[in-house]
């Protein structure tokens, strides 16, 4: 099998929504507090405004050999306010990020996330960001194996 990284296409909808329903139901299994168990949690006018947006880039790793996609990653770009506080740079946000369960161990995590770092790079970005639920241990050691590290903590408290 073969993989390569592209931009998504309109065409991409209803594979990167199966994906997107793969990450969901993790999250409602583990934190039903926060997530609706629902069956469509990808919208398609979600989907093409990301398409259409110039800040975001939306990337997909298809299988070259039968044209399925094996993962996807929403990925945006922004400036940090502009508060006299703050040290004025360019960051990439990775809002997504999904390899569908049964392509996991197989290198295409890393593909896309080589490719990412590449794509953030040619655009003067100077962090790459990410926000992680503490539950997905798989998630959290791939990204450490990736050589992501914690930033900061964002804490709760149920009331």
């Amino acid at each position: 099998m073969k993989f390569i990284v592209r931009d998504a296409a309109a065409a991409d909808y209803i594979a990167i929504s199966k994906l997107n329903s793969e990450v969901h139901n993790l999250h409602v299994k583990n934190r039903p507090d926060v997530y609706v168990d629902t069956d469509a949690p990808f919208l398609k006018e979600y989907f093409n405004d990301l398409l259409n947006s110039e800040s975001i880039k939306v990337l997909v790793v298809e299988n070259t050999d039968n044209k399925e996609l094996a993962a996807y990653s929403i990925v945006k770009i922004m400036s940090t306010p502009s508060i006299p506080v703050l040290i004025p740079r360019k960051i990439a946000f990775i809002d997504d990020f999904c390899v569908k369960s049964d392509c996991k161990k197989k290198g295409i995590g890393r593909l896309l996330f080589q490719h990412i770092i590449g794509y953030v790079k040619t655009e003067g970005v100077s962090s790459l960001q990410l926000v992680v639920w503490e539950f997905n241990k798989d998630a959290i050691g791939f990204y450490e194996a990736m050589g992501m590290s914690t930033r900061n903590r964002r804490m709760e408290i149920d009331l």
